[in-house]
């Protein structure tokens, strides 16, 4: 070897060393890049059967708090009946809440 072709020897291997550096170093992050989109879908479908899930819940809900279904429910197995007419009647004038609201308004003024 020539003394002048040392340091080309070494500046090709300082490339190579480089070059292969930085390509095991992209492989590396692609593999990162792929098993994180991998694990984003994989949370997806589970955040997706949760809010089906949730949303089954909330129809169940509804279902069982329908007026229909507790009226069922309180007039065959409690054997309540309905009433049509309210109880107590109140009866109130017009004219003596309107007093009363002035009077209380012109005590806080």
């Amino acid at each position: 070897m020539k003394k002048g072709s040392k340091p080309f020897i070494f500046f090709v291997l300082f490339l190579l060393v480089t070059y292969s550096l930085l390509l095991l170093g992209y492989v590396g992050i692609k593999l990162e890049c792929e098993l994180l989109t991998k694990e984003k879908f994989d949370v997806q479908k589970v955040l997706d059967s949760k809010r089906n899930k949730q949303v089954s819940l909330i129809a169940e809900v509804q279902n069982l708090s329908s007026e229909e279904r507790i009226i069922k429910i309180a007039s065959e197995e409690l054997s309540m009946i309905k009433r049509n007419e309210p109880k107590i009647i109140l009866a109130v004038n017009k004219d003596r809440i309107e007093k009363i609201n002035i009077a209380l308004k012109d005590k806080y003024e």
